[in-house]
């Protein structure tokens, strides 16, 4: 009985593993910021069973619903505390935070300068949404253009923009907002 589930355990773990929500690393065993998540304010469709403990919603440059804005992941850039600890020891992000004023969908899409110097599409990151209560979900990875959504309650979200490429990287947020 024993051998039996010894040797099931093995595909148990890759199964579970392969589950992250498109990662490009798991969250690390301990000490993490992540945190399985027990506390369900936000509508459970779309994200993750992980969230940043201590996250302090309305902390990042404001992104209005339904516009573009340029900016730049900077080299060493850390949004969240712990972050290259964490997440992952190449990863430096952007904060933004957007008001979101009702039940609804919430949206957002990346685009990356695939011509800025140092540009490497293999390395190219994600954008993460992040609820009020620090769960979160993340797009894909590695690609110029990429896009994420979630099922939202009226409050303040945030919104990150990771990179793993080591250079500053350019590129445009866009967020938009569907209420129920």
């Amino acid at each position: 009985m024993m051998r039996r589930l010894t040797l099931w355990l093995p595909f148990v773990v890759l199964a579970w593993g392969c589950g992250t929500n498109s990662l490009p690393f798991a969250p690390s065993a301990a000490p993490s910021p992540f945190t399985p998540s027990v506390v369900a304010s936000v509508d459970s469709d779309n994200w993750s069973p992980w969230f940043f403990s201590g996250w302090q919603p309305g902390i990042g440059r404001a992104l209005a619903l339904g516009t573009s804005v340029d900016a730049m992941v900077d080299v060493g850039d850390e949004c969240v505390p712990n972050l290259r600890w964490t997440w992952d020891a190449r990863a430096s992000c952007k904060r933004f935070t957007v008001s979101v004023p009702s039940e609804g969908r919430l949206d957002a899409f990346l685009r990356w300068d695939d011509a800025a110097p140092g540009f490497d599409p293999t390395l190219s990151g994600d954008v993460v949404l992040v609820a009020p209560n620090g769960r979160f979900t993340a797009s894909d990875w590695q690609h110029a253009d990429e896009h994420i959504f979630a099922f939202v309650q009226p409050g303040e979200y945030g919104v990150l923009v990771m990179s793993y490429v080591p250079a500053s990287l350019p590129f445009q947020i866009r967020t938009e907002f569907r209420s129920n």
